[in-house]
C-alpha cells in the first residue's frame, strides 16, 4: 500500500429517507447504492471510494436508515449501524433540511451518535428545497442537536456544495495509507450488487407491506467476454404474497426482471440473461437463522 496525503473510512449515519444513498453514488460518480423513496432500502453497509486529485482516497460508507427496530431485521440494521460508524475516522450526520423543525428521528440519531465519540459533521441535504435566505437558519436548528466538527448545507440530487464536502471531510481525516487500489469504486461482490438492483425493482414496482417483505439472492452467475447469465432467487415472507410479485399471467415479474436487466446491462456492458423465481421463507424478518441464511449475522 502507498501513503497518500490523507485516508479514512467516513460513515453516513441518519434516520431513513434523506439521500445518503444518493449522495454516495453522486459522491463516486457511480451507482453503488440502491435507491427508492421507501425506509430500509439500504440494509447493508455498502462501500463506496473516492480518490482524490491530491492522492486522497476517502471511503465512504452508506449504512441503513436509523430508527427504533420492530423485527429482528431491523434490530440487526440498527446495530450495523453503531457497529460501522464506531469503526470509522469521521461520521457524516445526514438529516433532510426542507423538513423542519428537527423530528424525533432526527434527534434519536444525533443522541447515539454523541454516544459514539466519533467525530460528526452536520450534512444537510436537500437545500435546493430551501429557500436560500432560509438556508443558514435551517442548518443553525440542526447544529443544536450536537456537537459537531462542522455543517455544510448540500443537494445531493444535483451535486451542489459537494466539493465543499468532500474538502471538509479531508480537513478532519489524518495522514495514512491506500485502503483500495486505484480506480476501485466499491468492494460491494457483483451477486450482492445484483441482488440489490433486483430488489430495488420490486420496491419501485410494490406498495404495501410487498417492498419490506422481500429479499433476493443471486444462486448462479456464468460471466463471460460479452453475456453473463444470472439466476436470483426473490423471497417473501408469505405464501400470499408469491402472486404478487408473479403477477396477473407473470406480468410483474416479468417487469422486475426487465428493470433490472436493463439496468444491470448498462452497468456492466454485457448482454444479460435473467431468470427470477419465487420462494417463500417464512416471517424471515423475524427469523435468525433466515437472517444469517441471507447474510444478516445476527447475534
Amino acid at each position: 500500500m502507498s501513503t497518500l496525503s490523507k485516508s479514512g473510512i467516513v460513515s453516513l449515519v441518519g434516520r431513513p429517507s434523506v439521500g445518503k444513498s444518493t449522495l454516495i453514488n453522486n459522491l463516486v460518480k457511480q451507482k453503488v447504492s440502491i435507491v427508492t423513496p421507501r425506509a430500509q432500502t439500504t440494509r447493508r453497509p455498502i462501500r463506496a471510494i473516492l480518490n482524490t486529485e491530491d492522492g486522497s482516497q476517502i471511503v465512504f460508507v452508506d449504512l441503513p436508515g436509523a430508527k427504533k427496530p420492530y423485527d429482528a431485521l431491523g434490530e440487526y440494521l440498527l446495530d450495523s449501524v453503531w457497529r460501522n460508524v464506531g469503526d470509522s475516522d469521521l461520521a457524516l450526520f445526514v438529516v433532510d433540511g426542507s423538513s423542519v423543525p428537527p423530528g424525533p428521528g432526527d434527534i434519536f440519531v444525533a443522541r447515539n451518535l454523541m454516544k459514539t465519540g466519533v467525530p460528526a459533521l452536520l450534512v444537510m441535504n436537500k437545500s435546493d428545497l430551501i429557500c436560500d435566505d432560509q438556508v443558514e437558519e435551517r442548518l443553525r436548528m440542526f447544529e443544536s442537536l450536537g456537537d459537531f466538527v462542522g455543517s455544510v448545507a448540500i443537494s445531493a440530487l444535483n451535486g451542489s456544495n459537494l466539493d465543499r464536502l468532500v474538502n471538509l471531510v479531508l480537513d478532519h481525516l489524518d495522514e495514512g495509507p491506500q485502503f483500495y487500489p486505484e480506480g476501485m469504486q466499491t468492494d460491494q461482490p457483483l451477486e450482492q450488487f445484483i441482488g440489490e438492483i433486483i430488489r430495488e425493482k420490486i420496491m419501485l414496482l410494490t406498495s404495501d407491506e410487498i417492498p419490506y417483505a422481500v429479499e433476493s439472492q443471486v444462486d448462479f452467475l456464468d460471466e463471460q467476454e460479452d453475456i453473463i447469465r444470472i439466476n436470483a432467487t426473490i423471497y417473501v415472507e408469505r405464501e400470499s404474497q408469491k402472486p404478487i410479485i408473479i403477477g396477473a399471467n407473470g406480468q410483474m415479474i416479468k417487469q422486475i426482471g426487465t428493470l433490472a436487466r436493463k439496468e444491470l446491462e448498462v452497468v456492466l456492458g454485457k448482454h444479460v440473461f435473467l431468470g427470477l423465481w419465487v420462494k417463500v421463507k417464512e416471517n424471515w424478518r423475524n427469523n435468525k437463522e433466515a437472517l444469517y441464511y441471507f447474510g444478516y449475522h445476527v447475534e
